[in-house]
């Protein structure tokens, strides 16, 4: 380790001047390796070597000469990545929404992942910790944990497509209330128990092609009556009247025919 304070040699006898001009040599030699910056006279892109850190830190004098700009740490690659086979221990950032990017064979195509334009709040997906089976995809749980499921294929035969498995819709208990309203987002299929003369209302988020059922069922006291919004189209025109006896079940079935349609037809007294 060497510093010269002053790398300008003066007029001076041979062995003074041999003796500065090896401190000037020394300290150019060792890049002015020290614990602390060089004192004295600097100039712009003078080499320094920091011997205060572990492993010791490259810095460069900058073009201002008002400050040294760190390189890296004297190690391999100055600490810097290598272009093949480096190794992160770090976290990487990709600013403004540029790409890692996975080249193929030959490097002439890649497959590149990009985060969105606009990101509300920072997101971490953390990746399964083991291969999933065929035909199974990744899903979330919602806290960015990433895992492998099993999901019902449909495979596409001419111009149809056949289910390689059952399905079965969910039912979703309606609250009971002096006029319910069902969404039709919810679900297909539904439920509720009448606590008094009720009135079902037109349900939200009617879209053609949607069907299903709507269970309804008397409770302990029964007698109870229900009335439909306009969008329930029944045979004849005529709403059915529920089956009133106390635990009564009544299934009204149903088939959107367009947002203000519902054809409509009742399975009474299920028993």
């Amino acid at each position: 380790m060497a510093q010269s304070t002053d790398k300008t040699l003066a007029n001076q006898s041979g062995a003074n001047f041999r003796s500065e001009l090896n401190t000037i040599l020394a300290a150019i030699t060792s890049n002015n390796s020290g614990s602390t910056e060089p004192s004295g006279t600097k100039v712009a892109y003078e080499h320094y070597v920091d011997t205060s850190t572990t492993p010791a830190t490259y810095k460069i004098r900058n073009a201002a000469n008002d400050g040294y700009i760190t390189i890296g740490t004297v190690s391999t690659n100055l600490g810097l990545a290598a272009l093949s086979g480096a190794t992160f221990t770090g976290d990487i950032t990709l600013n403004a929404q540029s790409d890692v990017r996975f080249a193929d064979s030959d490097s002439s195509n890649y497959v590149a992942l990009q985060a969105p334009a606009t990101v509300s709040s920072n997101v971490t997906f953390t990746l399964p910790s083991a291969d999933g089976t065929a035909n199974q995809a990744l899903k979330t749980d919602a806290s960015g944990n990433l895992g492998f499921a099993s999901y019902l294929l449909l495979s596409e035969t001419t111009n149809g497509q056949s289910l390689t498995g059952g399905i079965r819709g969910s039912i979703t208990a309606l609250t009971d209330a002096a006029t319910i309203t069902p969404d039709f987002d919810d679900n297909n299929n539904f439920s509720v128990t009448l606590a008094g003369n009720r009135t079902l209302a037109n349900p939200s988020n009617i879209t053609a092609g949607q069907s299903g059922v709507i269970v309804v069922t008397q409770d302990g006291t029964g007698s109870r009556t229900l009335s439909f919004g306009s969008n329930f189209k029944f045979a004849g025109g005529t709403a059915p009247t529920l089956t009133t006896t106390a635990s009564a079940v009544d299934v009204i079935a149903y088939y959107c025919e367009s947002t203000s349609r519902i054809t409509a037809t009742a399975i009474l007294n299920v028993s």
